[in-house]
């Protein structure tokens, strides 16, 4: 008998979370890419903005895939 994939009112929020910061990533890598395209030797100032995205996505990745675990993992 297969078993369902439980997902719990946390994981659900945490998944919201992801899809959204996925989203800021996507949109400041495409700003980003259009920054250096026009300016080559500029520093791009919202490199900050996709550093703190990137640590925020890992970190929601990691709880979330921890929870997972906690509820899907059978032995």
């Amino acid at each position: 008998m297969a078993s369902s994939e439980v997902i719990t009112p946390e994981m659900a929020q945490i998944k919201a979370m992801i899809i959204e910061s996925f989203r800021q990533r996507e949109s400041l890598k495409n700003a980003m890419k259009a920054w250096y395209e026009e300016r080559p030797n500029a520093h791009f100032p919202m490199t900050q903005n996709l550093i703190l995205v990137d640590a925020t996505l890992s970190k929601l990745d990691t709880h979330y895939k921890t929870l997972w675990d906690r509820f899907n993992a059978h032995e």
